[in-house]
């Protein structure tokens, strides 16, 4: 079962050198060694590679210790996070929805809002995040995974289907590291089976379209030897499916389709671009096809089956908070699971995630939210009341910002200042003035509840395939606006057309879907991606702002100010919208930040890997 960490220990020397990210090893003796010795010993015993794969047990335990090392976007330690954000930050802190004010481990605040993030950054021994013990598990799990796929043949208590779905599973492993991998480098060096320590691995990058192409083909390997839903849920929830093949070849196909690669022009010029790493060297129209294919497949065969579906009961806010927290939930294709101590424990929220500051979100965030019945609140006649800013909003608005006044804690929140959520102006967790609630719920709960990151989810491959349909098609089809209100209507929105201004325009859908990816994923690590592949330049540059509530009557007088962005008035308190401090990007923004950087000593090696443009 995966919900649980394993009983192996990892003991005795490395036997193998794990190929890190950006380096050729010529040896076990670099910075970015990594690895497992899981096959060196097994407990109490001394054990060879054959050993292990001569018991279906040790065998399955190998593969799960590659399930391990899958990327959790909660943050805390044990997660493998995209970015050098630290222990202590989660990818949102990166866009415009969330704020991090983690000064002394949040690598948001310390190395992007200050611009200081730079390749030589990725050199020091203290921040070595993304390419050190975060990035060398990735590659220390896909290792495992080839191990796995290269003897499991020779186990001789497994039954031969069961042999198939795992070798499934371990190909899955490796394409799932390899999508987020792309997502973030483009063009990657590419692995195809475990490495030896005497082998020459002194491997150029791909492409970007090759490295988009054997990832696809990775999953194209793994689909069907896996079985669309598990057979046995109780002992293998958690376990790669056939949906959650599908559903990550969605995934990756849509960003390859979009414009930060798929483009005319590369985003930046440069060695990287001029040898295609970082974009196709054209654009090919024929990727948003394929993308909506793949989307496609999968939403026919969900409705075939029936196997998954919206978690849709009528009750929108429990619904929603269903269908991404909980580990049953009827609309997850994917999951990673962390911290699960047992019978009856979990270690679920990292605490950080609320009481380091990494959670604020942005005022710019809560006015994305439209009203309860899907109106934006900028449109006249919505209903929306600046002196009650909160009100009749929605749902998700509820389920993913902690808003005062609503049910938290046995009590109603209190945001303002002097209040239990933000004792002083300056109070860590809500300086922005919000406090997330999506996955932290009243703290208590979250605690005490097994934890899942929901890896993927199907009102992303709604999206995700109107998205495609619009682009295939040269503006939205009925089959583009069926899925987009299937994700609305969950949460008892109008359909989308209804508040469009031209029902027809390419353009307009577009931005609506891209707005609604947001609303339904926020804290999900969506947003990220989606600005960097539509190169969304004025998401970087837009000034930020938070929120001031002072409760009349219980608030120091004079707290709450006019700034001149936004101040309202009722009865019972005042709403003081702030500006929040200029990041570095506002008015020094590079294309160069849609990617990351190799660190500058592996640049500098004799093997010839070509850094990413800008860094």
């Amino acid at each position: 079962m995966l919900n649980k960490t394993l009983k192996w220990g990892v003991v005795g020397p490395y036997i193998l050198c794990v190929l890190a990210l950006t380096v050729v090893l010529n040896g076990c003796d670099g910075f970015l060694q990594v690895g497992n010795k899981f096959l060196e010993k097994a407990p109490g015993a001394d054990v060879t590679k054959d050993t292990v794969f001569s018991n279906a047990t040790y065998a399955n335990e190998l593969l799960v210790h590659a399930y391990e090392s899958l990327h959790d976007g909660l943050g805390g330690q044990g997660a493998y996070y995209t970015g050098l954000l630290g222990d202590q930050s989660t990818l949102q802190a990166l866009t415009d929805i969330g704020q991090d004010y983690n000064s002394n481990n949040g690598g948001p605040s310390v190395y992007y809002y200050t611009g200081s993030y730079s390749a030589d950054v990725e050199e020091d021994d203290q921040y070595r995040v993304k390419f050190h013990y975060k990035y060398g598990a990735t590659w220390a799990g896909m290792r495992d995974a080839y191990i796995f796929l290269e003897n499991v043949d020779q186990v001789p208590d497994m039954d031969q289907q069961i042999k198939e779905q795992r070798k499934g599973e371990a190909l899955m492993n490796i394409a799932t590291r390899y999508v987020r991998m792309f997502r973030n480098y483009g063009g990657m060096i590419w692995i195809d089976h475990a490495y030896g320590p005497n082998e020459d691995f002194q491997l150029p990058r791909l492409t970007a379209k090759a490295t988009l192409d054997s990832t696809v083909a990775l999953i194209d390997r793994a689909i069907p030897k896996l079985p669309f839903v598990l057979d046995n849920p109780s002992a293998d929830l958690g376990r790669f499916t056939q949906a959650g093949a599908m559903g990550l070849k969605c995934r990756v196909l849509l960003f390859g389709a979009s414009p930060l690669f798929n483009s005319n022009q590369p985003f930046m010029s440069g060695e990287a671009a001029s040898k295609k790493l970082v974009w196709y060297g054209g654009y090919d129209p024929g990727l948003w096809q394929r993308a909506a294919d793949a989307c496609g497949a999968l939403i026919d065969k969900v409705e075939r089956t029936g196997a998954y579906h919206l978690a849709d009961t009528g009750n929108p806010r429990k619904d929603f908070r269903h269908g991404y927290y909980d580990r049953d939930s009827p609309e997850i294709l994917m999951q990673t699971r962390k911290g699960y101590t047992g019978e009856g424990g979990a270690n679920g929220l990292p605490n950080s995630l609320v009481n380091e500051g990494v959670g604020a979100i942005t005022d710019n965030y809560v006015k994305m939210f439209p009203m309860a019945d899907g109106t934006p609140i900028d449109e006249p006649g919505s209903g929306y009341d600046p002196a009650h800013p909160y009100e009749n909003r929605d749902p998700r608005l509820y389920e993913t910002v902690l808003i005062n006044g609503e049910p938290y804690q046995g009590r109603t929140a209190e945001t303002w200042i002097g209040g239990r959520e933000r004792k002083t102006k300056f109070y860590i967790r809500t300086r922005s003035g919000y406090q997330v609630f999506k996955f932290a719920l009243d703290l208590e709960e979250s605690r005490n509840h097994p934890r899942q990151w929901p890896y993927v989810r199907l009102p992303e491959i709604y999206l995700s395939y109107a998205e495609a349909l619009n682009e295939v098609n040269n503006g939205p089809t009925a089959e583009a606006y069926k899925y987009v209100n299937k994700v609305r209507n969950r949460v008892g929105l109008k359909n989308l057309q209804e508040i469009m201004d031209d029902p027809g325009s390419k353009e307009e859908f577009r931005e609506k879907v891209i707005r609604e990816r947001v609303l339904e994923f926020g804290r999900e690590e969506v947003r990220w991606y989606d600005l960097i592949r539509w190169k969304m330049k004025d998401a970087f540059t837009k000034t930020l702002y938070g929120m001031n509530i002072c409760k009349k009557g219980e608030t120091p007088a004079g707290t709450c100010q006019d700034n001149g962005v936004g101040y309202t008035e009722s009865n019972d308190y005042i709403y003081a919208r702030f500006k929040l401090p200029d990041r570095y990007w506002k008015n020094n923004f590079s294309p160069k930040w849609y990617l990351s950087a190799f660190p500058r000593g592996e640049i500098n090696k004799d093997y010839g890997l070509i850094q990413n443009p800008g860094w």
